[in-house]
């Protein structure tokens, strides 16, 4: 996401206009990996806790679990860069032409960036990165900040991210993904959750058994 902070400062606006191409190759492949991204990881990492092949193939689950963090990442580097160039392609829209709307938009940038931070440093790397479905369970759930103040902060804080470079770049391209960015995580939220739910009560049912 901070690529979206230097591509603002370096950017040149165009001709403030309310058309918007939506022919324009950049902003379909900027939508199809916001929709790849999540589908990809939900299911290799499904594929990984009823088979174990991954962890199997790479012989410790641990480096398995890292290099599928490793492949998010790099995805997600790619899904920014395209949102930018998509953003960058199209002219500003007229009302948010604002240094006011401007700041706001930095202001909601901030709050992202410490949501996924602070989410991260909460979680650790495997506690992101679905390290549970290889079998690497935390102790106890996670109630600190931000958890505490709001469910799933990371992909909150991921959606304000690109909400705030869409209001400082005053594009309505921009909204559009960012909503099916929205879309796109509330359903993968509904999936995940319950099967993480699923994980840990197995976890809790195992260890009664042993006792």
């Amino acid at each position: 996401m901070f690529y979206f902070w230097w591509k603002h400062l370096l950017s040149d606006p165009k001709e403030s206009m309310y058309e918007t191409d939506f022919k324009d190759a950049y902003f379909w492949m900027a939508a199809a990996n916001i929709v790849f991204n999540p589908l990809f990881w939900n299911i290799v990492a499904r594929w990984e806790y009823r088979t174990k092949g991954f962890s199997k193939a790479i012989g410790s689950s641990r480096v398995a679990c890292i290099m599928l963090a490793v492949t998010i990442v790099l995805l997600g580097i790619l899904r920014d860069w395209l949102f930018g160039k998509a953003v960058q392609a199209q002219p500003r829209w007229l009302p948010f032409q604002d240094s006011r709307i401007l700041l706001a938009g930095y202001a909601i940038i901030s709050i992202g960036c410490v949501l996924v931070i602070s989410s991260f440093l909460s979680l650790g790397i495997f506690g992101t990165f679905l390290g549970d479905y290889f079998g690497i369970l935390m102790k106890e759930r996670v109630t600190g900040f931000p958890f505490n103040i709001v469910d799933n902060p990371m992909y909150l804080g991921a959606t304000l991210n690109f909400l705030g470079y869409a209001v400082t770049e005053a594009s309505l391209v921009g909204f559009l993904l960012t909503f099916l960015v929205g879309v796109v995580y509330k359903i993968a939220i509904l999936f995940e959750g319950d099967f993480t739910d699923k994980i840990y009560q197995e976890r809790v049912q195992m260890s009664r058994k042993e006792v």
